[in-house]
């Protein structure tokens, strides 16, 4: 075994180092059994995170578990693979995370719709993340009492609330986790070449679930440097071997993610920096590594969603700016001034801009300002730190034992009360909405959210009260208007929502949304030509989803436009031909321009999708006794009769499609 690989005397003092070994996280450690620790830790995750298990689904969780579809079709769930995160429609997220939603398929097929099974499972996968760090801090270290200080700060630490508690942070939970088990695997490669296998298997899981994985080469690089590990030409060859490895499975997921969503970046309007140069975004953007600093260190004020109400979009030196670029410089070279006395101290602190640079908008404009949910792999580096502090202090005496254990107590306490405070938050959509205009009431998410539940619980003048307020707060934005239209479409008031549509398509040609809402209202009134256009229109900027598309047909069926509507229910068909509404509204639509053998098809493709639609079963009798196959539309009434029992329509058909097929 070369010295790289020799394994510290557990007895020994350690400096605060990083030391390397290939012993895996199974191995005992001193005073403390790992079996110990873990359970240990596993009580802080559990009394942080157990009133998480009351919430239940809000925002993003309700589009990605109720209206997901791929996650109820367990048996033919590898079609993740081949679709968007959200499902098809959906790339101008441009998101790609298979691994997560078959991760939801599984809690579906033993849950159902119920929340409190995929919070519990999200509560588990937390603990085990923490687990797994104690693991490869003491792998790295041989010092329990650092292993064990981290991995309790990192269980509790508030700003991982996001991740936790909201379903859809579960893309973070998996990366982490996967990540962290290829990180074990890399350990132990000297031990037999399957080790290496498992960990660019695991590496691949951990980019399948979500991509800032990738940045999981970059903290194993640094670690490794920081160890000691690369001073021979050998050790370089086996890191290159390792590295090229974990490459390949990086450009692999990257080449198939843009063939499922069509491009690799988020599409242009869903981004914060569209058409802003890249200084622009390095300005500003490092206010917003100081609003990071600030979550990591003093986690009190939390958001749900962040936006420029934090910190302005600049493109010019102001001395906020400034002040903040010297800040991030500063501790970047505290970083590396500690390169070689104090390793363990430069990998913590540089491991954090490592991982966080994927959606640091600097590299590549996403989708987000700041998340605190993609902290959560960057928060190891606060943790490590105050784990130190407290190790530290733990092996200077007797009472530095006790001082650093009641330290770490009373940390955890409050980390904990604040997680503990912070859960509700996600309880629901009012929750959130309440939240967030509480949080932020410069952000217009909020008021939209409380917009859409004061709307549900029928309050239609504090409805359009928040939407007023959200357009007053972003004037220039097109989301706000299109949502306000779209509620008076949904009141009757079309020459308002009309006003509001062109104005926000004014206000953002990138803004799609209004493109179709504006196709809708104008189809709705016959005013054919126009609606075409403006959908024709808003097919050059985006293809929308499936449902989208489907529900503009609707709207030109309604308005007795038929030919056009069969056009638009066959462009959805061909965006999701598993999307049994749209076959069903096809299908009308052929019965309405008398096409009866197109209309059954379409029609039995519709129940045969989704045998709950009483509607298509009718439709579908009323096709067949068309035709004078008067036994399959006796069979077709009868289903829409199980359905819908109280139907006196179906009920007077299925008698009529009885006694004739019985004449016959």
């Amino acid at each position: 075994m070369s010295e790289s690989h020799q394994i510290r005397d557990a007895g020994m003092p350690l400096s605060p180092g990083l030391e390397t070994s290939s012993a895996t996280s199974s191995t005992l450690t001193p005073g403390l059994a790992q079996r110990t620790a873990c359970l240990v830790i596993a009580l802080v995750v559990t009394i942080g995170y157990a009133n998480s298990l009351n919430c239940g689904f809000a925002q993003d969780d309700v589009y990605v578990v109720t209206v997901n579809r791929a996650i109820r079709d367990l048996p033919h769930i590898y079609r993740a693979f081949a679709q968007p995160y959200w499902g098809t429609g959906y790339e101008e997220l441009a998101t790609y995370r298979p691994v997560v939603n078959i991760s939801l398929a599984l809690n579906y097929a033993v849950h159902g719709f119920h929340p409190l099974g995929y919070h519990f499972v999200n509560l588990v996968l937390h603990a085990f993340n923490c687990c797994l760090l104690y693991g490869l801090v003491y792998a790295y270290t041989r010092w329990s009492q650092l292993a064990l200080f981290t991995a309790l700060l990192f269980a509790a630490h508030p700003v991982h609330v996001e991740a936790v508690t909201q379903v859809v942070g579960r893309t973070e939970l998996l990366a982490a986790g996967f990540g962290f088990l290829s990180w074990h695997a890399y350990l132990r490669i000297g031990e037999g070449r399957h080790w290496r296998w498992l960990a660019w298997a695991a590496f691949a899981g951990g980019m399948y679930a979500k991509e800032s994985a990738l940045t999981l080469i970059g903290v194993i690089g640094l670690a490794e440097l920081c160890a000691g590990r690369l001073r021979t030409r050998q050790e370089w060859q086996r890191a290159a071997l390792d590295a090229t490895g974990y490459l390949v499975v990086a450009a692999s997921y990257i080449l198939i993610r843009r063939l499922v969503n069509g491009q690799f970046g988020v599409h242009g309007d869903q981004t914060f920096f569209h058409g802003d140069p890249w200084h622009t975004r390095f300005l500003t953007m490092a206010q917003g590594m100081v609003e990071y600093f600030r979550l990591l260190v003093f986690p009190y004020r939390l958001c749900a969603f962040y936006d420029f109400s934090f910190f302005p979009k600049v493109s010019t030196l102001t001395p906020r700016v400034a002040a903040s670029l010297l800040l991030v410089a500063a501790v970047i070279g505290v970083g590396l001034r500690a390169w070689r006395r104090q390793p363990l101290v430069a990998f913590a602190i540089l491991m954090f801009f490592v991982s966080v640079s994927l959606v640091s908008n600097i590299v590549v404009p996403t989708g987000l300002l700041i998340a605190e949910r993609v902290l959560y792999v960057p928060s190891v580096s606060i943790c490590l730190l105050g784990g130190l502090g407290l190790a530290t202090l733990y092996q200077q005496s007797r009472g530095g034992r006790y001082a650093a254990v009641g330290l770490c107590v009373i940390i955890l306490g409050l980390m904990s009360w604040r997680t503990i405070t912070r859960n509700p938050d996600w309880t629901d959509n009012e929750a959130y909405g309440r939240a967030l205009v509480r949080d932020a009431p410069g952000n217009p998410k909020g008021w939209l959210a409380m917009a859409n539940v004061h709307e549900e619980a029928g309050d239609l003048a504090a409805a359009e009260a928040a939407l007023q307020h959200a357009i007053a707060i972003v004037a220039h934005r097109a989301a706000p208007r299109t949502a306000l239209g779209q509620f008076y479409l949904r009141q009757g008031r079309l020459a308002e929502a009309e006003a509001l549509f062109r104005a926000a398509i004014a206000s953002n040609p990138l803004g799609w949304k209004a493109y179709y809402a504006l196709a809708n209202l104008l189809a709705r009134q016959g005013r054919t030509a126009e609606a075409l256009q403006w959908y024709e229109a808003g097919k050059r900027q985006y293809v929308p989803s499936a449902e989208v598309l489907a529900g503009t047909a609707a709207s030109f069926y309604r308005g007795g436009q038929y030919p056009e509507a069969c056009r638009i229910y066959e462009d959805a068909l061909r965006r999701d031909p598993l999307l049994a509404e749209a076959w069903a509204g096809y299908g009308l639509t052929r019965l309405r321009l008398h096409q009866l053998d197109e209309a059954r098809m379409a029609l039995e493709q519709a129940v045969a999708l989704d045998p709950s639609l009483a509607d298509a079963w009718m439709n579908l009798g009323s096709v067949c006794g068309a035709q004078g196959d008067y036994h399959a539309a006796r069979r077709a009434f009868a289903e829409a009769l199980k359905l819908d029992s109280a139907s006196a329509e179906a009920y007077a058909n299925l008698r009529l499609a009885t006694s004739l097929a019985f004449s016959q």
